[in-house]
């Protein structure tokens, strides 16, 4: 895991922030989309995850139990971090972003939460007209 030094505090807080503002998309876009797809949604959660590989997202359970997962992780590389992103529909993954600098964050965050409203809608409009 990579070491934090007074060195690289600016560093650090950063990625704090980063990590916050991070959190807090995924929580508003969660609740934006659970309150625009109800009922066809039976619950949204938030995803975070901060003991070791760092989970940040929002996950959606479908009405027929399958789950829609839109996270980013971050992943200790020797002295630094990395992030990646996936979109997964009941382990299907739709979406997967590479593993990239630790600056990404915020536009692995935008690029994973951009297509949730479209997986979503054909989840719901496939539950309605299966075939």
């Amino acid at each position: 895991m990579p070491v934090l030094t007074r060195n690289n505090r600016a560093v650090r807080d950063d990625l704090l922030r980063a990590v916050m503002a991070s959190a807090s998309a995924f929580s508003e876009a969660g609740r934006d989309l659970y309150l625009d797809f109800h009922p066809d949604i039976r619950r949204w959660s938030p995803i975070t995850d901060l003991v070791g590989r760092v989970r940040l997202g929002v996950s959606f359970m479908l009405p027929d139990g399958r789950e829609l997962v839109c996270e980013v992780r971050l992943v200790p590389r020797g002295q630094a971090w990395h992030v990646e992103g996936t979109v997964d529909l009941d382990g299907e993954e739709l979406l997967h972003l590479p593993e990239a600098p630790e600056h990404l964050i915020g536009l692995y965050t935008e690029q994973v939460l951009e297509p949730a409203r479209r997986h979503l809608d054909e989840a719901v409009t496939g539950l309605a007209n299966p075939g």
